[in-house]
């Protein structure tokens, strides 16, 4: 920093462009060291294989390995296919929802990732159906996770126009 206000007060002998392109470096630095910290790369070999698999993951043991080998992929066709998988289990594969539990809790950007994936690529039916379960099939002791996934659910249906009661207060 010190360096900074020098060069920026002229106390540090050079010239104008000298100094204009020190500054800028000087002042990008952080946001390097931000992106480079945060990113999670996907190699052509990765996206391939992850485009693969995204929609045919049946088991949320399976759907937490693929997320931590190709999380850094989770964009365009890989991340509708992360939806389709998401909402298979959420929809269809509810009885096994228990068994997300500890991955859920245990790694918060994995629970990020599940409430990202009930999306608008989600056929309205199984929304819905996503939404009962969690309102009235959860498992003991997951209430919290339950709650996040209904509202998830209950608000993208919003988005396409379905209007649900008033919650009531108890």
């Amino acid at each position: 920093m010190e360096l900074l206000r020098r060069v920026l007060t002229g106390d540090v002998c050079m010239t104008f462009w000298k100094r204009k392109a020190i500054t800028i470096f000087l002042l990008t630095i952080p946001c390097w060291t931000g992106v480079i910290g945060q990113t999670i790369h996907c190699t052509h070999a990765d996206a391939e294989k992850a485009d693969y698999e995204a929609s045919r993951l049946r088991s949320w043991d399976k759907l937490y390995q693929s997320y931590l080998r190709y999380s850094g992929c989770d964009d365009g066709s890989i991340g509708e296919g992360y939806s389709d998988s998401v909402s298979q289990l959420l929809a269809r594969h509810w009885d096994s929802f228990a068994q997300a539990l500890p991955f859920l809790r245990s790694n918060a950007e994995f629970y990020k990732f599940i409430l990202r994936h009930i999306d608008q690529t989600i056929a309205n039916d199984d929304l819905k159906v996503i939404r009962a379960n969690a309102i009235h099939f959860c498992p003991t002791g997951g209430n919290e996770e339950c709650r996040q996934i209904s509202n998830a659910a209950e608000h993208v249906l919003r988005l396409d126009g379905i209007v649900f009661p008033a919650k009531s207060k108890r």
